[in-house]
């Protein structure tokens, strides 16, 4: 046995040994054809595939082989000398030519009638055609306003918005051990943020973990979380419906305070609120007296 263990079987013999297995353990027919007295016909199983003709031709030509060459043998070249007189040419035949020659004239007068007609057609179309350029003209200074008005939509939503979202992780789970945050926003972005033993201490002890800040759209969307780690990563996924303001700062702090895996991303509790800019501080007394 233990020389069976250091020197397998080759592949190709395992799958012949099974396959004999298999065929030793199968019965002869299936159940079902066995009650209907059915027959059940052995096929052989080729380790190639066997070529074979599409289409079978010349049957009759190779099974006739012998006797269409006999006939070809038979055959013997004959020189004959005939001798033929002149005859006039029928009449018919001249006024054959004098009908082709008809032909290509009126072809030439149709040719020629249709390019006065169209040439009338441009003379007459003359007015509408500068009608026309004038309508275009107009189109484009038309496309040309709105792309203007394009223009400055875009520079007001795409250069001047500061509409950002920052994610916040606080607290430290009573189960299991977050390794790391993953956030996918719902334009399919996804960010990775992860925990070493100094950042969960550090959580533990009161502090906050930054896990995402960047610009979102400011309308209603739905944010996934999931947190891998021990006991966190069957825990699946949790979602954060939140509608971030315009060129404002939303905060969305994820407290793992009461957060077990058993529970889910439900224990989380989830917090938003939003960053008010306010007015600069006033000067202080002592501010005014280091003043010269």
């Amino acid at each position: 046995m233990a020389s069976l263990r250091r020197s397998p079987l080759p592949r190709r013999a395992r799958a012949v040994l099974a396959l004999a297995l298999v065929l030793l353990a199968a019965p002869l027919a299936p159940p079902a054809a066995r009650a209907q007295g059915e027959s059940v016909t052995i096929v052989k199983v080729e380790r190639e595939k066997p070529v074979r003709e599409k289409r079978p031709t010349l049957r009759f030509l190779k099974a006739n082989r012998d006797f269409i060459r006999a006939r070809f043998d038979r055959l013997r070249v004959t020189t004959l000398e005939r001798r033929a007189g002149a005859t006039e040419l029928d009449p018919r035949f001249l006024r054959y030519r004098e009908l082709l020659a008809e032909i290509a004239r009126a072809k030439d007068s149709v040719a020629t009638a249709a390019d006065e007609r169209e040439r009338h057609a441009l003379f007459s179309s003359v007015g509408d055609l500068a009608k026309l350029e004038a309508e275009l003209d107009q189109m484009e200074r038309l496309l040309a306003a709105q792309g203007a008005r394009l223009g400055v939509l875009q520079a007001d939503f795409t250069g001047r918005q500061r509409t950002e979202l920052d994610v916040l992780v606080t607290g430290a789970a009573l189960a299991g051990v977050v390794d790391s945050v993953i956030v996918t926003l719902e334009d399919g972005t996804r960010v990775v943020a992860g925990l070493d033993d100094t950042q969960r201490q550090a959580l533990a002890r009161g502090g906050a973990f930054e896990v995402f800040r960047g610009l979102v759209e400011p309308r209603e969307q739905v944010i996934e979380i999931r947190f891998a780690g021990d006991g966190w990563s069957q825990a699946g996924s949790g979602y954060v419906t939140l509608e971030p303001t315009r060129d404002r700062l939303t905060f969305l702090r994820l407290d793992l305070a009461q957060a077990q895996p058993a529970r889910g991303l439900a224990s989380v509790v989830a917090g938003l609120w939003r960053h008010e800019p306010g007015p600069p501080p006033a000067p202080t007394a002592e501010a005014n007296r280091d003043e010269p």
